[in-house]
This record gives structure tokens, sequence and C-alpha cells, in this order.
């Protein structure tokens, strides 16, 4: 091959897919390993165009006439250099089911989250990538926790969501949470690693997924989420998730919304921890196929383009439940590997029908990850334990809203000022829109009201930018 050639090959080799020409057939080779030269002299025998490569996989991806489909690839099946040659696969990401309105934020309750996270509430040593749509940028939720990812559908280094599922699906996993806006993500301090595969259509191909799987594993990411996936098996994809298997990376990936007995794929190859959908009650959606390892709540209420927040449902909607939870667990035990990890979601799920060990629960993941961590000192009454949670910062222009899963019992706020506000600052305790208890003051404001078990707003309103408070919160704990 000529010195132009090499350089091309090597520039392609870094930003990824080229654009394909319209109605070209892709054809994945998997050659055996260190064939480069002879690789590219075999495609240009053949008039293959060189599309794309994972050389950490000795793979690589080109295009062909449609006519000239087969027998280029009886050719590349004959060829001593080669392990496998077909076509590249259609992947999408998983549709979402429009079959009710479910109420919102049940899941973190379900899997027993807040019981976790007052053991850890992450890390930001340990990052998410989401290998999907991409990831909204200017998200108020997503914006603090993005690290450097990769568009291997424009080949460039901005993954912005031009679809929104990977903005959605990014929020559940490790929304920014205690920051009074918007949700609270499962994994409250770990970092989010967006990987584009899919396009604006929600489709992409089988090989730009196993580059977003191996570019996110040699990038540091150590819990991978793929809420997309086809009814095709592909080696390449395979030989990735099994790259990221010995590199020290889970991925983790959804069933399928067919409500079929056979995974989708990648959640059906070996070392993928596959993801079915289920409901409040521990059943299986309809919509979810069976036969996944685990199970996880599959409606969350999660972030959307363009700054707002949505429900969102699926086998999707699940599986970043299940990869936050993994990356909170990761919080807590940093030297777990895969298998570690795998064996202790599995180990402490709670059965369930439809999957193979049951529905992912949080605190037991970090629990038998981390059995010396212990949670911060309790008082008990008469009849439950009591959480007292203490958040603090500067005021700002907009005031400051914190949700509350409490128990039933008594519930007390205390909000202190420094220095006194120069007007009226008003704490407000609300159950959705009904007003249960308010206080109002310029130093010290106390409110307390005996609540049901449930989900509490407390609402700091008055803007002075140059307070600083400190709002301590005891309730009953929510079992």
């Amino acid at each position: 091959m000529s010195t132009r050639l090499v350089l091309i090959a090597v520039a392609l080799a870094a930003t990824g897919n080229t654009a394909p020409r319209v109605g070209d057939a892709r054809i994945v080779v998997g050659y055996a390993s260190s064939q480069g030269t002879a690789a590219r002299a075999l495609e240009e025998q053949l008039g293959a165009r060189w599309v794309a490569a994972i050389p950490q996989l000795d793979v690589h991806v080109v295009e062909v006439p449609p006519e000239r489909a087969q027998l280029v690839l009886a050719a590349l099946r004959s060829s001593t250099i080669v392990r496998y040659a077909d076509r590249d696969r259609i992947v999408r990401a998983l549709g979402v089911p429009n079959d009710e309105l479910w109420p919102t934020q049940w899941s973190p309750r379900k899997t027993n989250a807040p019981k976790a996270w007052d053991l850890t509430t992450g890390s930001a040593q340990v990052v998410v990538a989401v290998v999907d749509s991409g990831v909204d940028p200017s998200q108020p939720d997503l914006r603090a926790k993005l690290v450097g990812g990769y568009d291997f559908v424009n080949g460039d280094a901005l993954a912005n969501d031009d679809n929104g599922h990977g903005t959605a699906v990014a929020g559940i996993a490790a929304a920014s949470s205690n920051n009074g806006i918007g949700i609270a993500g499962y994994c409250w301090r770990c970092r989010i690693m967006a990987v584009k595969v899919l396009g604006a259509d929600g489709r992409g191909f089988s090989t730009t997924v196993a580059q977003g799987i191996v570019w996110a594993t040699d990038h540091g990411a150590r819990v991978i989420n793929a809420s997309l996936g086809g009814p095709d098996d592909d080696a390449a994809v395979a030989a990735a998730a099994e790259y990221a298997w010995i590199h020290g990376a889970l991925l983790v990936a959804a069933a399928g919304n067919d409500g079929s007995s056979v995974l989708e794929y990648p959640a059906a190859l070996p070392h993928v921890l596959s993801v079915g959908a289920s409901d409040r009650h521990d059943r299986l959606y309809g919509f979810s196929n069976r036969g996944a390892s685990l199970a996880a709540p599959g409606e969350n209420s999660t972030t959307a383009l363009g700054g707002g927040y949505e429900r969102f449902a699926g086998t999707s909607s699940a599986t970043p439940v299940v990869s936050g939870i993994a990356a909170l667990a990761l919080s807590a035990a940093p030297a777990a590997g895969p298998l570690e990890l795998t064996q202790a979601l599995e180990q402490t799920a709670a059965p369930m029908p439809g999957v193979t060990f049951g529905r992912v629960d949080a605190y037991g993941t970090v629990h038998v990850l981390a059995p010396g961590l212990v949670p911060p000192p309790q008082t008990r009454g008469s009849d439950s334990a009591t959480v007292t949670r203490t958040l603090g910062g500067r005021l700002g222009p907009h005031g400051r809203t914190v949700a509350v899963w409490s128990g039933a019992g008594l519930l007390r706020a205390t909000l202190v000022l420094r220095p006194h506000a120069r007007q009226d600052i008003v704490l407000e305790l609300r159950r959705g829109k009904r007003l249960l208890a308010s206080a109002h003051g310029r130093r010290r404001l106390r409110l307390r009201a005996r609540v049901r078990r449930g989900r509490y707003l407390l609402a700091v309103s008055g803007a002075d930018p140059e307070v600083s408070f400190s709002l301590a919160v005891t309730h009953p704990r929510a079992r």
C-alpha cells in the first residue's frame, strides 16, 4: 500500500465512520491478528471501500455496491486471513411503550435506593458510559456530570443528542441529585460519558456500537449502558463485550420490548448483564422480553432534551437503573471487577418470575460489596428509625427545593440563614400541590408536621443571593 493510502487509513481509524454511500452494503470483517497491510490489500483487490476499523478487535468495516455484496462476502470468507465476514447489522434504541401513564418516582423506593444512599451517594471517579444517541450537554441535571465523550455517527467529539433517548437514559443512571431541581439519578456523584452510536432516528450499525463499547472501555468507563439492541448476533459486538469484560468494565444491556422469550443483542451475549422491565408489584411488564438476568423498574422520571423532564418507560428505562446501582456499588468498592459486581447484583436481587435472579436491590448490592460501610447515626422513636439530612449553600435568586422520602410520623425542618436575610424567607412543606406547613423569617425558621409515608417537597423561597443557608430535616425512615 502507498504511504498516502496508509495515512488515509490511519486518519479514518481515528475519526470513526465516514459517510456511507447511498445504497451501498456494509460488511464487517474480522481478521486474524496483525493483518493490517494484507487486509487492506485484500479489500482493494475486491473493490471494497474502507469505512472504519476497530483495531483492538482486528475488525474492519467496508462498503460495496449491493449487487456485489454476496460475491465479496464469499471471497472474504474463503481468505485464510479472515476469521469471519458478515453484513453489518442494524440496531435501534429500544422503543418506549405508550400503554398508560405510570405514577412517578416509585422506582428508587422499590429498589431500596434511599437506604443505599445512606451508605454512599457515589463517586466522581466512577464513570458510566451511555452508548446511545448522545446526551444533551445543556440539560441542567446533566451538564455538570459529563466527561469527554465521542460521536461515532458524525466522527467528532461532540456527542450531542438529537433524538432524546440517550439523555433520558443518562438521567436515570446519574443525574445530579440533592440540588433542588429536577430528579434524582441513582448514582448522585458519578460522572457520565456520552458515546453517540445512534442517529437522530434512533438507529445505527452494530459495528458502531462495538466501536463505542471499546472506546468507552479504553477511556475509563467502569459501567457501560446499552439501552439498545437488535435481533441479530454480531461477532464484532460480541468481541467488544468480551473486550470490556477483560478490561474491567461491566456492560449492561436492555432485554428488549417485544414481549418475547428471546433476548435482544447485545443483552443475549456472554459477559453482558441483561435487564428486563418490572412494575411496582415485581412483575414483568407485558412488553418486556423474558429470560434476562435481572429486572429493574421499567418506568422512571428522567431528564429530557431542552432542559425538561419526562416519564420514560421500557427496558431502555430499566437498564440504567441497574447501571446506576452498579456505579453506586463501585463507588463504595472501587476494587471490584465485573464478575464481583455481577454476582453482587444477582445474589441480592428480590426473586420474581420472568427473570433468572430477580429485581435489583440497590442497598443489598452496595452492602454486599462494602459490608464495612455503616449509615449515619440514627435516633429511634417509639416505632421506627429516623433519618436526619443536612444540606446548605447559597440561597441564590430562585430559592431551593429539596425532595424527601419519609415514613409515617413526625417530620421536622430547621432552616438557618447567615447572615440574616434582608427580607422574609419562606419555608414550605408540600405533598404534591397541597401545603402542609410553612414558616417565615430572616434568621431561623422551624416547621413540623405529621406525615404519611411518601414523597414530600421542602421549598425555600425568597431571593437573597448574599445569604447562605443550612437546612436540617429529620423524618421517619421510609421502609
